[in-house]
């Protein structure tokens, strides 16, 4: 897939509260760091790069404003603004060409399946997967075909099978399942107006009644 560039400056100042101010001025802080270069302390504006950020899932060509310095790298971690939704803060983790990478890629369906056609339900469960590839390699998302699915068929981890990748997770985890619909239990309703019937007490056996009699009598005497 193709390189997304990016244009960032240095940062003089790190912390909390520089990083504070300068999301307010419009910069979006950056940590860049690598095993095998220098970690840098990074700026890029929130107004051209935030949507990038947030949608982009693949390779980045970090640049240096003013220098002819450039990093090839990925996001390792997004920190979003639950409320908002604006990049509060970005890690960028450096990456050498020819060597193979661990990175999540995000999960989409293709179709829809032959058993919600018919009625059933389709749960996604897992929408994003971690796989392992060379950086030139990586997939901006990975497509799965459904609509081959019956009700009662379900795609697993090992089901899924694209070329240049390894995905990593739990084989026998489940993506996507077709369930039968869920059906709502149907109570009967009393009409309005209808007349309510208690139950009969039940009534003494008459041996205990003819005993209890005698009992009476015999104090009377």
């Amino acid at each position: 897939m193709a390189e997304t560039k990016l244009i960032a400056k240095m940062r003089d100042k790190t912390g909390k509260g520089a990083s504070r101010k300068y999301r307010v001025d419009g910069w979006i802080p950056v940590e860049f760091y690598s095993s095998h270069d220098e970690n840098v302390h990074l700026l890029l504006p929130s107004k051209e790069y935030e949507k990038t950020l947030i949608r982009s899932h693949g390779l980045f060509n970090l640049e240096l404003e003013g220098q002819e310095k450039n990093y090839q790298c990925i996001i390792k971690e997004l920190q979003i603004d639950p409320v908002k939704g604006t990049v509060l803060h970005a890690d960028f983790q450096g990456v050498k060409m020819g060597e193979k990478i661990l990175i999540k890629v995000p999960l989409m369906v293709q179709g829809t399946s032959a058993g919600v056609k018919a009625g059933g339900i389709m749960e996604f469960i897992i929408r994003e997967v971690e796989v392992e590839c060379l950086p030139t390699e990586i997939p901006e998302k990975l497509v799965i075909d459904v609509s081959a699915l019956n009700i009662g068929d379900s795609i697993r981890i090992k089901d899924l099978k694209f070329e240049n990748i390894v995905i990593l997770d739990d084989p026998e985890e489940t993506v996507i399942l077709v369930e039968h619909p869920k059906i709502a239990k149907e109570f009967e309703e009393v009409p309005e107006g209808a007349e309510v019937v208690a139950p009969e007490e039940p009534q003494e056996p008459e041996v205990i009644r003819a005993r209890r009699k005698e009992e009476d009598e015999e104090e009377e005497k």
